[in-house]
């Protein structure tokens, strides 16, 4: 059975939270205000009460990823075969990381044109401000290729295992609540197999990503072969449409 690390996430925040707490009281008390003490004491206290928020927030997610493991009836539960998630986890692998090649042509070509802006027509500050520009580029270039390699090491390392309830879903490891604090579920979809992809269950969500910015995003869960009935059946009970 998938472990709840949900509740690992929690103990760490809520540590940092404190660790945080005790430096911005250390720092009231034991340095002078005009010294640093003040702006210590407001950046450790912000980021205590972040670590708070972030631990209650994980709170939420591992009591729902508790009711999800420990439903007596599950809509299904799928133990995926090494070969199939390993197929998976590579493909996944690909396309987050042809996303993020072509994120970062967009984004890094328009630092560079800004860069040799500067370059070219300020003289005042010019190429250090070019310099800065190059650097956070190249920070991007980096990150986008290092983010896609973390994410296929942990979908190596996750759980072979898929567990769907009303409640919402467990997905190698991770849970993905129906219903949560900035996160909703919007509907479920069936697609068929096709030539190198097997048939998924897509499950659309909404996340509230600012005042008044909503971010959809959808999970792919892979169906096992031989399941395709018991996935189709599982997209109607979640009130989606299956293509006749």
């Amino acid at each position: 059975m998938t472990p709840n690390t949900e509740w690992k996430k929690v103990i760490f925040s809520l540590i940092s939270a404190a660790a945080f707490f005790l430096v911005c009281i250390i720092s009231i008390i034991g340095i002078d205000g005009m010294s640093g003490g003040y702006a210590l004491a407001f950046v450790s206290f912000f980021l205590a009460v972040s670590g708070l928020v972030v631990g209650l927030l994980f709170v939420t997610r591992a009591r729902a990823m508790d009711a999800i493991l420990a439903d007596p009836s599950p809509l299904v539960h799928w133990n995926y075969p090494e070969a199939m998630m390993q197929e998976t986890v590579e493909r996944e692998y690909k396309e987050f990381q042809s996303r993020n090649h072509v994120m970062f042509l967009v984004i890094g070509g328009m630092l560079g044109l800004v860069a040799l802006f500067f370059l070219l027509f300020v003289s005042d500050g010019g190429l250090e401000t070019a310099l800065v520009l190059l650097a956070f580029a190249a920070l991007l270039f980096f990150t986008s290729r290092l983010t896609p390699w973390l994410e296929r090491r942990r979908a190596g390392a996750a759980p072979r295992e898929a567990v769907i309830t009303h409640r919402g879903v467990v997905y190698c490891g991770t849970v993905y609540p129906f219903r949560s604090f900035l996160v909703s579920f919007e509907g479920a979809s069936f697609h068929e197999p096709r030539r190198k992809t097997p048939a998924t269950i897509t499950l659309s969500f909404s996340q509230l990503v600012g005042q008044f910015i909503i971010r959809p995003f959808a999970l792919a869960i892979p169906v096992p072969v031989g399941e395709e009935d018991t996935a189709r059946q599982v997209v109607r009970d979640l009130g989606g449409k299956v293509p006749e």
